[in-house]
This record gives structure tokens, sequence and C-alpha cells, in this order.
């Protein structure tokens, strides 16, 4: 679980996005903004992503205890 420490949200480097329709719009054109889904288990979490505009979003963990951000 993210802490004040490891999460993404506290430095303004993501967000959640409650309404289906725009999860769903994100999933689809999120990458040409910059804007990817992290975890498969939240649909609702986006993060910019620097690269993702040229070459796609990155593979998404399975859920925030794999991604190594959160050991810190």
């Amino acid at each position: 679980m993210a802490t004040a420490a490891t999460s993404p949200h506290v430095s303004g480097d993501a967000v959640d996005i409650g309404h289906p329709n725009a999860t769903a719009w994100l999933t689809e054109h999120g990458a040409e903004y910059g804007l990817c889904q992290i975890y498969r288990n939240e649909a609702w979490h986006y993060e910019p992503s620097t690269h993702a505009i040229d070459r796609g979003c990155p593979r998404m963990y399975a859920n925030p205890t794999q991604d190594p951000r959160m050991q810190q």
C-alpha cells in the first residue's frame, strides 16, 4: 500500500478518474496524451508517462504491491 512517502498522488503524479466513461476514454486515448493506467486492478488510476506518446503505455503492474516504487 502506498504511503505519503511513496504515493504518486501526494507528489501530483497520479490522478484517479471516477466516471466509467472517462476511464473508458482514457483506456483508448490516454497514451496519445501521455496518460497511462498503471495497475491492472485499478482502472481508475492514471499517471503521466513521458514515453507513452511515442511508444505507448508501459506494461501495467498487476496491482500496487508489484510496483517497485511502493517498496521504498
